[in-house]
């Protein structure tokens, strides 16, 4: 039975703040020291997998590519293919921490999240591609870091300054309508395109790449099979081990809002009776 010593309020009020913060309800109920355990434990080890995960292993929906994955899904206008992520159901049982999630699919669905000319004067690091066809037909790609200009948007004109991966400085004049991926989007990097000005020979072309993303435009905001390969492929394990420590701070949760609204599972007059003793009438 449960221990009447216990006393848990308003059962449903408790309950649903245990849902919202970790803790929350047993403090309410005056458990202070169940209530920091549950704190200290489901919130470090949530904070625990989205720093090993890179702030990444959040979301509630992946977008699919266009067939043949020509069109990347930042760049995609209109309908679009998406589900569910299953650990989403688990995580978000950890709260609020978990609910930027659901704002941020609410922001990526908006009709004006779209690909767009940047409004104003921009500059950003940038990391991509250089691909152009010179004169003689033949196709010129460079990997290239730097810095991206944008200095006017109509007609856009600008520069592109950086290294390659052998070492060389080069600098690329811009020109043309450049195009900027979904303002929100799961990835911290933005994708950009932008037509080349003819250089002294001839070559021609696009900057293809990325640039930074503001943080709350990607935290928790859907993202493509693309992203989460990258992830992987950077993390490695570490992605995964990420996402376990979410799912497992959402499962414990689960137990606190139970105990928050029903009290703990064995209480007082559930002792079993020692050896030898006898009943009384």
């Amino acid at each position: 039975m449960k221990d009447p010593r216990i006393r848990l309020g308003a059962r449903g009020l408790a309950a649903i703040l245990a849902f919202l913060i970790p803790g929350a309800g047993h403090f309410y109920q005056r458990r202070h020291l169940k209530g920091g355990i549950f704190a200290i434990c489901i919130l470090s080890t949530f904070l625990a997998g989205l720093v090993l995960g890179e702030g990444q292993p959040v979301y509630f929906q992946v977008i699919h590519t266009a067939e043949g994955g020509m069109v990347p899904a930042q760049l995609q206008s209109g309908r679009y293919q998406t589900e569910r992520s299953l650990g989403y159901y688990v995580q978000v049982f950890v709260g609020i921490p978990a609910m930027p999630a659901l704002v941020q699919t609410w922001r990526f669905r908006n009709p004006r999240n779209t690909p767009r000319t940047p409004e104003a004067p921009l500059t950003a690091r940038f990391e991509g591609s250089v691909i152009g066809v010179g004169q003689d037909h033949r196709q010129h790609h460079r990997r290239i870091r730097g810095e991206l200009r944008l200095e006017s948007q109509r007609p856009a004109t600008g520069t592109l300054t950086g290294t390659t991966r052998q070492g060389e400085a080069v600098r690329y004049a811009l020109r043309g309508r450049p195009v900027l991926g979904k303002p929100v989007f799961g990835s911290p990097r933005q994708v950009v395109r932008c037509d080349l000005v003819p250089d002294e020979s001839g070559v021609h072309g696009q900057v293809v790449g990325t640039i930074d993303r503001p943080f709350l435009d990607w935290f928790q905001a859907p993202r493509d099979h693309e992203e989460l390969d990258r992830m992987h492929d950077r993390l490695s394990q570490k992605f995964d081990i990420a996402c376990v420590f979410t799912w497992i701070a959402g499962l414990l949760n689960i137990m606190a809002i139970w105990d928050a609204f029903d009290g703990p599972a064995y209480g007082y007059g559930d002792e079993e009776e020692s050896p030898g003793s006898t009943e009384t009438d």
